[in-house]
């Protein structure tokens, strides 16, 4: 439940900070006075989107900060626990809305995104006010609320799956049928191309294998024209190693006959033996690859049959090879696909039953459980002024759908002699309130949002149907805590407590201040709403009114 809210610079707010009580609370106070404001913080600071325009003329930021007791509160504990946010009974939620249109917002001290502040806030409160109204016009919603009254999520969880796995089968079998008219169409494309790579008999590697024997036999003819002019520069007449005999056999001859030359002699046999030793081992190296000239022909060949089928097809030796095995399944799929199409046919046929089976588990439990919510609203119509209204959920079969194969919608007859006509156009804007609150109050034992806020709920209505409004909604507070805007004292008199909400100016500023009413003030804000605020009559009225609330 709600413990408190404090704002500030909140459009007409300045400063306040508002304690709220267990039960039916009333907001009473002049139109234009700022009760809307409030339920507008309370949505805010709960995740609705928002911008600049609510803060204060003047001020730099906007804040709202709400404290909520979520002592049983599991759902918003189970969020937190997952949010991994610290919490014991209390939830402290704050929203600042900054004048640039920017906002921040914190949990427990917690910066948290907006998703997550709207997924809390859904479990925190619910607002209902005439957009909800609306939604009863629109039959799509009725489904949605007797789902949720039966308690249906497990078994529309188990039927949505089913409704997609069908889904996905029958797309399957749409887009095979695409698949093989175009398959079809492009058959003999399909196979020239398959016939020419498989011909190819491309392999991954291949040509960087090809590429290396080629570069490795150019390099073994660069060595063996090496080895052959180093063959004729060392071997044979006048070869080097002749002309270092020759060299040997000079310096000898001269040495023998002047001494200086022998240091020479001898420096030249001593050099002429490794060199020696050098010349005959390079004479004996062969080169290490060998490709005959017919081989190194047919390895061009292959290279050139793969270069240019990747110029053709446009892409590398991966994405021929691919290629090739992709039009060698599309050749077999077209082969293959009226056996492939009849599987897919067993397989949509289980699903469809399946299908079947989950909508019939889901329409037998709605049939059995709207017979109880008709009776129960009804019944609640009869105490909110509806005496003679039949209320009726009416069920048409469909063909399969997200939410099952039942088309519902909310029937009501507000009067004797009358069929059940759709909520869509056959009831006022007083009577829409009216199914809205008895509907809300049959299922208020199921709902486990802690905090209902009724918007205007009330409007249209007078008289002493406001008194039956205001009996419903202080029975609905005794299962939630329950905010009311009204205009109508039939419904405050009614509350266990009462706000009254006041506009005054100061200084050409406009400023809302919310009250917290004893009883000596609600007899004077009743008598406000009477409209007879100088008559002693009115007073004593106003005083009998609330006199249940204080006994």
């Amino acid at each position: 439940m709600l413990k408190e809210i404090s704002i500030q610079n909140f459009t007409l707010i300045s400063e306040a900070s508002i304690s709220f009580a267990h039960g039916f609370t009333a907001i009473t106070g002049e139109t234009g006075a700022g009760k809307s404001v409030l339920l507008k913080a309370l949505r805010i600071v709960c995740g609705e989107k928002t911008s600049s325009a609510v803060v204060r003329s003047g001020r730099e930021k906007a804040i709202i900060e709400a404290t909520f007791d979520i002592s049983k509160n599991a759902k918003v504990q189970k969020i937190l626990q997952e949010l991994e946010i610290d919490f014991d009974e209390e939830l402290v939620v704050q929203r600042e809305i900054n004048i640039s249109g920017k906002s921040r917002s914190r949990v427990n001290g917690v910066l948290i995104p907006i998703s997550n502040l709207q997924a809390l806030g859904d479990e925190l409160l619910q607002l209902h006010g005439q957009s909800e109204q609306l939604m009863l016009r629109d039959t799509k919603t009725h489904t949605q609320m007797l789902d949720a009254f039966c308690e249906n999520e497990l078994l529309l969880d188990s039927y949505t799956k089913a409704y997609r796995e069908w889904l996905n089968v029958s797309k399957e079998i749409q887009e095979a049928k695409k698949q093989a008219e175009r398959l079809a169409a492009e058959k003999d494309f399909i196979k020239f191309q398959y016939d020419e790579l498989e011909e190819a008999s491309l392999r991954l590697g291949e040509e960087n294998e090809l590429e290396e024997k080629t570069a490795n036999a150019a390099t073994g003819e660069t060595e063996r024209h090496f080895l052959e002019e180093l063959s004729d520069l060392t071997d044979g007449e006048n070869g080097l190693l002749d002309k270092l005999r020759m060299l040997e056999f000079k310096l000898r001859h001269i040495s023998s006959k002047v001494p200086k030359y022998v240091s020479w002699h001898e420096q030249v046999i001593e050099s002429s033996v490794p060199l020696e030793n050098i010349i005959r081992e390079l004479s004996r190296l062969a080169p290490e690859t060998s490709i005959s000239e017919a081989e190194l022909n047919k390895i061009n060949a292959r290279l050139a049959k793969i270069q240019r089928l990747k110029r053709k097809y446009k892409t590398d030796e991966a994405g021929l090879i691919a290629l090739c095995e992709k039009r060698k399944n599309e050749l077999s799929s077209l082969e293959n696909f009226d056996s492939d199409l009849a599987e897919l046919e067993k397989k949509w046929n289980r699903a469809k039953l399946l299908v079947e089976q989950k909508a019939k588990e889901l329409s037998e439990i709605r049939k059995s459980k709207a017979l109880i919510l008709d009776a129960a609203v009804e019944s609640e119509l009869k105490n909110l002024g509806m005496a003679s209204a039949k209320f009726k959920t009416s069920f048409t079969e469909t063909e399969p759908t997200p939410f099952g194969m039942d088309k519902i919608e909310f029937l009501l007859a507000p009067n004797t002699g009358e069929g059940e006509r759709s909520l869509q156009k056959a009831v006022s804007g007083g009577e829409l309130s009216r199914v809205l609150l008895a509907f809300k109050t049959v299922t208020a034992n199921s709902d486990s949002t802690p905090l209902l806020i009724f918007d205007e709920v009330d409007s249209g209505i007078s008289g002493e149907i406001g008194n039956k409004i205001g009996n419903a909604l202080r029975k609905l507070g005794k299962n939630h805590q329950v905010l009311t805007i009204t205009h109508l004292h039939q419904v405050a008199c009614r509350a266990n407590s009462q706000l009254a909400v006041k506009k005054h100016e100061e200084n050409g500023r406009t400023f809302t201040e919310f009250l917290t009413l004893d009883k000596e003030n609600r007899i004077f804000e009743i008598v406000r709403m009477l409209g007879e605020t100088s008559s002693e009559t009115a007073k004593e009225h106003a005083a009998q009114l609330l006199e249940a609330e204080y006994e």
